[in-house]
């Protein structure tokens, strides 16, 4: 356990010597404060349009919790389409590119310890990314009342998307040593699981719900809801458990082709 952590500080540490860290906390905090400030100004123009109007308010039976922080949390899968590639695209292929991909494999290391060290470097980046969004739900409080427990629902989801994310970008960095071609892998990856629930609506109903279910950005809807679904966090889970199992093998095919 303290290989793993000491494998995940230093990974840190080149995050925060590197400008990626700076970029991507800013860029992060950026968009996401637009889409708050877009949906908090949006629904501030529907409460006026129903005082005007009291009988609308029935038809909509929308609450401020959903109104407001749903469309940000689901803006989430858009934004980590592209800020998750940045933060894996250098976990190993730097490492292979600068030659020291070698020298971590000859220490006192298990490759499971520096796959999961490397993993929870980037999963710890992106917690910190979540934790700056925590403000919103706290401004929000300060005007309306909020619902706790459909925040925290939609907290777990976007956790759980991003680590997904992060292990596909994981694997595509240990497939090769450039940095940009690891991204490119990482995002079209993501970018087609976008496009399968799209696709599912063309084709047979069992095939559509096949694409539906590997599509990753429709397992966060139930999330958003207020809806821990065991389906949904399975799916998640195991999509961790499968890319960091291929990064491990294409590590060792590094190691034994070395």
């Amino acid at each position: 356990m303290s290989n793993i952590w000491l494998v995940s500080q230093r990974e840190l540490a080149s995050f925060f010597y590197s400008p990626i860290a700076y970029v991507v906390l800013g860029a992060w905090s950026l968009i996401m404060g637009v889409f708050f400030s877009g949906a908090f100004t949006n629904y501030a123009l529907i409460s006026m349009q129903i005082m005007r109007n009291p009988r609308a308010a029935e038809q909509l039976n929308l609450t401020p919790t959903s109104a407001i922080l749903g469309p940000v949390f689901s803006s989430t899968t858009i934004v980590l389409l592209f800020v998750t590639p940045l933060l894996t695209m250098r976990l190993f292929s730097e490492e292979k590119k600068q030659g020291t991909m070698e020298l971590l494999l000859t220490y006192p290391l298990r490759d499971g310890e520096m796959l999961i060290g490397k993993f929870l470097s980037a999963l710890l980046m992106y917690a910190l990314m979540l934790v700056l969004t925590l403000i919103y739900p706290v401004i929000l409080s300060a005007f309306v009342e909020v619902e706790w427990p459909v925040i925290a629902s939609g907290y777990l989801g976007m956790f759980l998307m991003g680590s997904a994310f992060l292990s596909i970008g994981l694997f595509a960095s240990s497939l090769t040593s450039n940095q940009i071609v690891s991204a490119m892998v990482a995002f079209m990856v993501l970018l087609v699981s976008f496009i399968l629930d799209f696709l599912s609506a063309s084709v047979g109903e069992t095939l559509g719900a096949v694409l539906r279910h590997l599509s990753m950005g429709i397992h966060l809807r139930n999330f958003i809801q207020g809806i821990i679904d065991t389906r949904d966090v399975i799916y998640l889970v195991n999509v961790n458990i499968l890319c960091l199992f291929l990064a491990m093998r294409s590590l060792e095919y590094y190691k034994w082709r070395g």
